[in-house]
């Protein structure tokens, strides 16, 4: 098996979805009363002030850089140092001069996983045995290929924002430049992520499919909670709960098999699968694991 140690942003974690934005500058030329003659001067003004800006942020936050390249060094070798399975290492940077600078978040962490890079490799070696998080697919989505699938451990992310907060508490009282904080979880999570190997319609698709423990008290999925959006379905005998977003391009299926205490979410964005698609995915999901 391949093992890899994932390094993970302060900022949750599932997927990250990139929204495009139009610069303020642009936008205040084309609201201007200026003549039409006169505009594209008044947007290239804004665009070498905006270009001045970004350049004169850049050499700041490359100088602070160089400044604390020692403690990054220090964050760094923390992280990458062996993980143990199971284990979740945090790193805190308690110094006031580099909280206060662009340099980076003072809060970083890792997590001991295995990845796999093929879904044939995922199956024979993980989700083959008898595991306590059941994922299987039958067959594998339409027009997606898998980028990885990663067995990891797990918290949910209320449990997560205590420990940051902890964290940074006992890192502030420790007096040490570099506070180290390792934990040890027995709860995993299956994550298979897929990625649309070419543009469809201008856009390029991203596909996650997560299998996550319940809280003993929970009675829906917390990681993905219902919005105004949101639909009560029946698949296959099991109640999920369908959401689009089309704002935000997104779409997802949530729900949890009461018998097991498994949460399954499949989310998409910028895809291409309809509604029924990803019930279809849903349901391969619901029989392999029922």
């Amino acid at each position: 098996m391949h093992y890899r140690k994932t390094l993970i942003a302060m900022a949750s974690t599932a997927l990250l979805f990139g929204l495009g934005y139009t610069p303020a500058g642009e936008a205040a030329a084309d609201n201007s009363s200026a003549p039409s003659a006169a505009r594209p001067a008044i947007k290239a003004g804004f665009k070498t002030i905006a270009l001045t800006g970004e350049a004169s942020a850049k050499a700041k936050t490359e100088q602070e850089m160089k400044k604390f390249k020692n403690l990054k060094d220090m964050e760094k070798k923390a992280l990458s140092e062996t993980l143990k399975p199971g284990e979740i290492r945090y790193v805190y940077i308690n110094d006031k001069e580099y909280q206060a600078s662009s340099a980076g978040s003072s809060t970083s962490s890792a997590k001991y996983s295995i990845r796999y890079n093929t879904y044939n490799e995922y199956a024979e070696k993980y989700a083959a045995g008898n595991t306590a998080i059941p994922l299987r697919l039958q067959q594998q989505p339409e027009g997606y290929n898998l980028w990885v699938a990663e067995i990891a451990p797990y918290l949910s992310q209320k449990e997560e924002a205590k420990i940051y907060n902890q964290v940074i508490a006992e890192g502030k009282a420790s007096g040490k430049k570099i506070y180290v904080k390792k934990l040890q979880e027995k709860r995993t999570t299956v994550n298979l992520i897929y990625n649309m190997p070419s543009e469809k319609n201008g856009k390029r698709g991203v596909l996650g499919i997560v299998a996550e423990p319940a809280g003993p008290n929970d009675k829906t999925v917390e990681s993905e909670p219902a919005t105004a959006q949101s639909e009560k379905l029946d698949v296959g005998g099991q109640e999920v709960m369908y959401t689009a977003i089309d704002k935000m391009e997104y779409k997802s299926v949530a729900w949890m098999n009461p018998q097991t205490r498994v949460n399954y979410i499949i989310r998409e964005t910028r895809g291409h699968l309809t509604k029924e698609a990803l019930l279809a995915l849903a349901g391969q999901i619901i029989e392999a694991s029922a």
